[in-house]
C-alpha cells in the first residue's frame, strides 16, 4: 500500500475544478446579493408606507377635529379648489326673544339678551344668527354676522347695528374666531388661522402651520356637500402623500379618502 504522501496522492486541483467553483460561488453571490437588495428595498418601501400613513392619519385627524367645531354654513371652497375655509365656533347658546329680520322688519339693534353662556375654544370676535349659506357670512356687508364689541353671560353687544336676514328656527346664537383654513400649497397641505372674513380667498402668504409635504390631490381635494336646516354637512378629503424611496427609484404614496360630518344646530 502507497503512503499518503506518495506523489500519487499529492495532486491538487484541476483548473477546470477550480473555474466551476468559481462559477458556482459567482451564481451564488449574485442570487444572494439579490435576495439582500430586494429584502433591503422591500422592508424600506414598507416603513416608507408606514410613515406616510402615519403623516396622513395625523394629518386627517387635526383635519376632522377642527372642522367638527366649524359653523357648518361657513364652509367653503376657495382659491382654485386649492383650500377649505371655515369660521370656528368659540361658543354659543339661545336668545328668547326674536332678533330683527327681513321678515319682521323691527328695529335694529346692537345689542342681545342671550342665554348663560361661556368662551369655550379660541377667542369670540364675530356674533352670527340664522346663517343658512357662507355668502352671508363673508365679504364687506354679511347680512348673518356681525363683530362682537363685547360681552357678558347674559348679554351680546355687536357693531354696525343689525337687522338680520332672518332668525335663527330654534333661536340660537353663534359666537366666531377669526376664519381658518386647509390648503395645498406647492405640495405642502397647510394649516392658515387668522384669516380675513371681507377677503375672497386665504392669503396663503400669510403665517402658516405645515401639516405634510409632498402632498398632491389626483382630482381636487376638498368636496363639500352644504347642510340645510335638517341635514348635515359632510366634507371630504381626497389626498395623495408621497415620499421619495431613495433604494428603489421613484416614489411611495398613499391616497386618502376620508369624510367629515358636521352637525347642523341651527
Amino acid at each position: 500500500m502507497l503512503p499518503l504522501s506518495s506523489p500519487k496522492f499529492s495532486r491538487g486541483f484541476t483548473l477546470i475544478e477550480i473555474i466551476a467553483v468559481i462559477v458556482v460561488l459567482s451564481i451564488l453571490a449574485v442570487l444572494g446579493g439579490k435576495f439582500v437588495v430586494e429584502s433591503t428595498q422591500a422592508y424600506q418601501s414598507t416603513q416608507t408606507k408606514s410613515r406616510l400613513i402615519n403623516t396622513s392619519r395625523q394629518a386627517l385627524e387635526r383635519m376632522s377635529r377642527q372642522l367638527r367645531i366649524a359653523l357648518p354654513y361657513s364652509l367653503r371652497i376657495t382659491n382654485n379648489s386649492a383650500c377649505l375655509e371655515f369660521l370656528p365656533i368659540a361658543s354659543g347658546g339661545n336668545y328668547p326673544d326674536y332678533v330683527p329680520d327681513s321678515v319682521n322688519s323691527a328695529a335694529k339693534k346692537t345689542t342681545l339678551d342671550v342665554s348663560p353662556h361661556s368662551i369655550g375654544f379660541g377667542t369670540a370676535i364675530y356674533v352670527s344668527i340664522g346663517a343658512m349659506a357662507p355668502g352671508e357670512l363673508y365679504g364687506a356687508s354679511p347680512s348673518s354676522l356681525a363683530t362682537l364689541t363685547s360681552r357678558s353671560v347674559n348679554v351680546i353687544n355687536f357693531s354696525p347695528e343689525k337687522g338680520w336676514k332672518q332668525n335663527s328656527i330654534n333661536k340660537r346664537f353663534y359666537l366666531l374666531d377669526r376664519p381658518q383654513a386647509f390648503c395645498i400649497v406647492n405640495n405642502q397641505l397647510r394649516f392658515y388661522a387668522d384669516q380675513d372674513v371681507t377677503a375672497g380667498e386665504v392669503n396663503t402668504n400669510s403665517a402658516f402651520s405645515l401639516l405634510a409635504e409632498n402632498v398632491t390631490s389626483p382630482t381636487v381635494p376638498f368636496a363639500l356637500t352644504l347642510g340645510s336646516e335638517n341635514r348635515n354637512t359632510i366634507v371630504q378629503f381626497n389626498i395623495t402623500f408621497a415620499q421619495a424611496n431613495t433604494l428603489k427609484g421613484g416614489t411611495e404614496s398613499v391616497n386618502m379618502n376620508h369624510s367629515v360630518m358636521i352637525r347642523n344646530v341651527p
